[in-house]
């Protein structure tokens, strides 16, 4: 499940009782785990609980109400595509070859589990700080140890160039996400986005993308 914290600050001027979820509303195969119900908040006071999420490698939408002793509100919470993934530690070479292994056994969607996509960085975004701090900003994905390579899949600029690699897995199916921002020295790059799931590589590409460009 995907931990989602929230926050209640009682803005009133007397106390909130019994706050609990009801009237859960969920897309076939999500689930959700609720908070345990805040007996009192008074007046002035904030409190904040997890709950979890299980939103079966979708965006979609969970819905509920959240209520009091005397009121009800309607509450959805959609995840950020970045949200629906956790990192895992992955070397070089294991990153290749998962890569690769990805391409042969999904050849018959005809390449549609990469994308690959230029963009040009800006100065301040050019620095190996800046980019991976974006990418795991944007993606809940861990980086894989690498550097200067004359090797690399998908094919990428002449050197000089820098490969940053990062790989993560989807919660709930444990899918393969592997993502690989190639930078040269003169702001040009590109990112390529690996992943089973066709859905979650495209809109990952544009969440990274906005982050890089932003």
């Amino acid at each position: 499940m995907v931990a989602v914290k929230i926050q209640f600050t009682n803005s009133a001027t007397s106390e909130a009782k019994s706050l609990h979820v009801e009237d859960v509303k969920l897309q076939s195969g999500m689930r959700i785990k609720e908070f345990l119900e805040i007996e009192v908040l008074p007046a002035g006071e904030t409190v904040s609980v997890v709950m979890g999420i299980d939103f079966c490698d979708s965006t979609q939408a969970a819905n509920f109400q959240l209520c009091t002793h005397t009121r009800k509100f309607f509450v959805s919470i959609q995840p950020p595509v970045g949200e629906l993934m956790m990192p895992i530690f992955m070397t070089e070479n294991e990153f290749k070859k998962e890569q690769e292994t990805l391409l042969q056994s999904l050849g018959q969607l005809m390449g549609m589990n990469e994308i690959t996509e230029k963009l040009t960085l800006e100065e301040k975004c050019q620095g190996e700080h800046t980019i991976v701090q974006r990418v795991t900003t944007a993606a809940n994905l861990g980086r894989v140890p690498c550097g200067s390579d004359k090797e690399c899949s998908p094919p990428v600029p002449p050197p000089p160039f820098t490969i940053h690699r990062f790989a993560g897995k989807t919660v709930t199916s444990g899918s393969l996400v592997l993502v690989s921002v190639v930078t040269k020295e003169d702001g040009a790059a590109q990112l390529t986005v690996n992943c089973e799931k066709m859905v979650i590589g495209t809109m990952l590409v544009k969440d990274i993308l906005q982050a890089l460009t932003q």
